[in-house]
């Protein structure tokens, strides 16, 4: 989990370990004056746990919401836990702004 924080910080993401298994990543752009990041608010955080798949596999997992507020949440896989950077690529690639004009947030 260490790893994982420790990467997406050094992209420039803010990134905090939660509990046993969970990263929770968060694009800086949200807290600051960048309208984009401010029209886009919260949806540049995303939670990532690690655990292993039904084979016993190690895995991150994407954490979604479910489809109601009552519904449990829903995990997607990610990428091999021991593949700290290819995972770190995935979610920057998911949380920045890069090309995003702030019209296209209105």
């Amino acid at each position: 989990m260490r790893d994982l924080a420790r990467t997406l910080a050094a992209r420039g993401l803010a990134a905090e370990v939660v509990g046993t298994s969970m990263v929770w990543a968060v694009n800086r752009a949200v807290d600051g004056d960048d309208p984009v990041g401010r029209a886009m608010s919260p949806g540049l955080r995303q939670a990532v746990v690690c655990r292993p798949d039904e084979d016993g596999r190690l895995l991150w997992w994407w954490v979604w919401s479910g489809p109601t507020r009552d519904a449990p949440s829903e995990y997607e896989p990610l990428g091999p836990a021991a593949d700290v950077e290819a995972a770190a690529d995935r979610i920057v690639s998911v949380l920045r702004l890069d090309g995003v004009r702030p019209e296209a947030t209105a």
